[in-house]
């Protein structure tokens, strides 16, 4: 007997439910939503729902973390680019650039999340991801030298900070591109905030 291939139509069935779900979201709040009301909008049976779910909470659930892991595969993807990286007021960062990128190409789903789904805690969650991002671009030699600023006060401050920036920035209609986003928030990086606002520094 051969082994039996797997169903392809298994991950359009369960996206299809994903999308009916955002959608429906967009419409009414999470906790007027029911299984039926999803069922309906995706065309599928009950008995399908739960072949892929356990209830709502569940679909919302997996819907993060499927945000939040496929931002973590572009990270790793251009891991050796990023950890590499030396700052620069010309060009974007590349940390920057994934990061814009994947939240213009998931806008909708994004915005879903962020402004009709406070259930979710995606933003703090997001905050969560950037903060452990950015501790793995601190490498051992540069903890070896004097830190200006304690560690623990600069990851919560940029993580904070980028996290908060690139929501605005979807909640506003994404007025700017990614690229020029990324090009920004690395110029602010490397210039710090109060030279980008002609303030000079006392030492």
């Amino acid at each position: 007997m051969g082994i039996p291939r797997p169903d392809r139509r298994i991950p359009k069935t369960k996206q299809h439910i994903v999308n009916a779900f955002l959608s429906l979201c967009e419409q009414r709040p999470f906790d007027a939503i029911v299984i039926k009301d999803i069922t309906e909008a995706a065309d599928v049976s009950r008995s399908t729902f739960y072949a892929h779910f356990q209830d709502k909470y569940d679909l919302l659930e997996q819907i993060v973390k499927a945000k939040l892991a496929e931002l973590n595969h572009l990270y790793e993807s251009r891991k050796t680019v990023i950890l590499s990286y030396e700052p620069r007021q010309d060009g974007p960062d590349p940390y920057f650039a994934v990061m814009f990128e994947h939240l213009a190409e998931n806008a909708s789903s994004y915005l879903v999340l962020l402004s009709r789904l406070p259930e979710s805690g995606f933003e703090a969650r997001l905050t969560e991801a950037v903060h452990s991002t950015l501790g793995l671009r601190i490498d051992d030699n540069r903890m070896d030298q004097k830190q200006p600023i304690p560690l623990d006060i600069l990851l919560e401050s940029m993580s904070f900070w980028i996290t908060g920036t690139a929501v605005a920035w979807l909640k506003q209609g994404m007025i700017y591109s990614p690229n020029y986003m990324a090009i920004q928030l690395s110029r602010l990086a490397a210039m710090g905030f109060y030279q980008a606002m002609n303030y000079k520094a006392n030492k």
